[in-house]
């Protein structure tokens, strides 16, 4: 359930959580949506289409499998889903290094536009020539 306040870009999001370990009662809270959950990356999208792909595919299936991993039994159509989606990357986005952060601040701040890809070849044909 989302309850939207008066800013349009903002959500608050109530969360039942029905199942708490130190009590019998359900937890409640409040918080703001994932900014994800309305505008998703590329790779989330992709992995949200090829998921809806692959579940119409085992749309139908009955019966229980024994999942080949933990030998517990599943519905048929999610030890299908789960085995399809195995090993799938849609990402190949990887995290800045620190390094390359800070000099690309440090060229910005003097007024040089360069790329993290310009800076990371300049220093390894640099350090390949030493």
């Amino acid at each position: 359930m989302s309850i939207q306040p008066r800013s349009r870009d903002t959500f608050i999001q109530l969360v039942i959580r029905r199942r708490s370990t130190r009590t019998g009662e359900p937890t409640v809270f409040l918080r703001a949506v994932p900014e994800t959950a309305q505008k998703p990356t590329r790779a989330q999208l992709a992995a949200r289409i090829t998921l809806g792909e692959v579940s119409r595919n085992t749309k139908g299936r009955r019966g229980f499998t024994y999942d080949p991993e933990t030998g517990k039994p599943l519905p048929g159509s999610a030890v299908a889903v789960k085995l399809a989606m195995k090993g799938e990357k849609y990402s190949t986005r990887r995290k800045t290094a620190k390094w390359e952060r800070v000099l690309r601040e440090y060229f910005r701040q003097q007024g040089i536009d360069v790329s993290i890809e310009e800076l990371r070849k300049t220093l390894y044909t640099y350090l390949e020539s030493k």
